[in-house]
């Protein structure tokens, strides 16, 4: 165990996130619930449930299954891919990381074809959408993880709807590679700058529990009121000039939930991790773990991780995917996508944000247009590579409708 003892090993675990100019990949997390043939509930455990459902995969597919407390609750592939599990039973996909959009397209088709022979089988649907249509958070049993035994109390605590986001939520990310500090940090900033704008274009959660939430993404509001010290649009990472430092500083101001010890877990809900590296006791895993515990709209994992989109379809996921390629992997579009909003005021980005997830494209900006009205610039600053390009076609679509999947 190597213990920590200096800042720069702190920056250590942001440093081995860079890679060479021109060698930027994707990776894609895609989540659905897993519903029965009336729309209720497929639970994790009992005969039919979901760890059935993984087990069935498992033997499909010859992936390495993974447990805990003697149940199956992840796939691994060699090359990467796996199929994991959320608090509520939501099953996700997660690529490896791929070198195109193509290859992206691919691993999901495959994926695809698997939950297809699943629903063939027992009649069940995978719904790719940002809350659960039928239920509440008690009516879900949570997954027996060791990591959810300390992060649901927490959550139930700080604020009024973390269960909700654990239980009946569903996301899609897309995660992307950097390959400087400057880099890094101006991708970080922009993904925060543009969250209004990107939670408008992938609003998917109008219902929540058999009934309309009052929002286009009931999804993006529950973050709001989830625990604000480890979510949302963080203020300091909003701004010009901003380094691994400041991502740091803000990830140690984070309260401390878990450390790992002896294969378990050891309970440090609430301390410090800046004094629990000056007692000497702190190693490096425990500083990957504390990395793991923020869930803002955008983190370093180390990749860039971009969170704050409602689960989609699967040709919108992909079209996120090519969004990505088209603002983040070409420098001139960067630039132009990091100005779109950054004359905002950080009480204005907040205004709008929250305008999107009530209102969705139609939400309005500071400046008294509407959301979809940057949409459609982001979409014309998007320089995709050739082959991706086709992938951005529904969102085309939608923005030439006027009105994102929610509405």
């Amino acid at each position: 165990m190597t213990k920590l003892h200096s800042h720069n090993q702190l920056r250590s675990f942001l440093e081995g996130g860079v890679r060479a100019p021109g060698s930027g990949k994707f990776g894609l997390e895609f989540e659905q619930f897993v519903l029965d043939a009336n729309c209720n509930t497929v639970q994790y455990f009992g005969p039919g449930g979901v760890e059935e459902l993984l087990q069935k995969l498992a033997k499909a597919t010859g992936w390495k299954p993974y447990s805990e407390n003697g149940h199956m609750i992840s796939l691994t592939a060699e090359d990467g891919r796996a199929i994991t599990l959320e608090p509520g039973g939501q099953i996700e996909f997660g690529s490896t990381p791929c070198a195109s959009v193509d290859a992206v397209a691919e691993e999901l088709a495959h994926y695809r074809g698997l939950l297809a022979d699943l629903r063939e089988e027992t009649g069940y649907c995978f719904l790719a959408t940002g809350s659960h249509p039928r239920a509440r958070p008690e009516d879900i049993k949570r997954l027996p993880k060791n990591r959810y035994d300390y992060l649901e109390p927490w959550l139930t605590q700080a604020d009024e709807l973390g269960l909700w986001m654990m239980k009946a939520t569903a996301g899609v990310q897309v995660n992307f590679d950097y390959f400087s500090e400057d880099d890094a940090m101006q991708k970080l900033r922009t993904v925060f700058q543009l969250a209004p704008v990107l939670n408008a274009l992938f609003a998917n959660s109008p219902i929540r529990a058999g009934e309309l939430s009052g929002f286009m993404s009931w999804r993006g509001h529950v973050w709001t009121k989830t625990d604000n010290s480890r979510s949302g649009i963080v203020e300091s990472l909003t701004k010009e000039g901003i380094t691994f430092d400041d991502y740091i500083d803000y990830v140690l101001d984070i309260p401390m939930l878990f450390v790992h010890r002896d294969g378990g877990y050891v309970d440090k809900r609430g301390e410090n991790f800046r004094d629990w590296m000056a007692s000497g006791e702190a190693i490096l895993e425990d500083w990957e773990d504390q990395m793991s515990t923020p869930f803002p709209e955008v983190r370093f994992r180390p990749q860039v991780e971009l969170r704050t989109a409602d689960t989609v379809p699967p040709e919108y996921a992909l079209a996120l995917t090519a969004l990505v390629d088209g603002l983040f992997y070409n420098q001139e579009a960067l630039n132009a996508a990091s100005a779109l909003t950054s004359k905002w005021s950080h009480a204005e980005r907040l205004q709008t944000w929250h305008n999107a997830h009530r209102s969705a494209l139609a939400g309005e900006t500071p400046e008294g247009h509407k959301l979809l009205d940057l949409g459609r610039e982001l979409l014309q600053i998007a320089q995709p590579c050739a082959s991706a390009k086709p992938y951005l076609a529904p969102l085309e679509e939608m923005l030439a409708d006027g009105r994102s999947l929610a509405e």
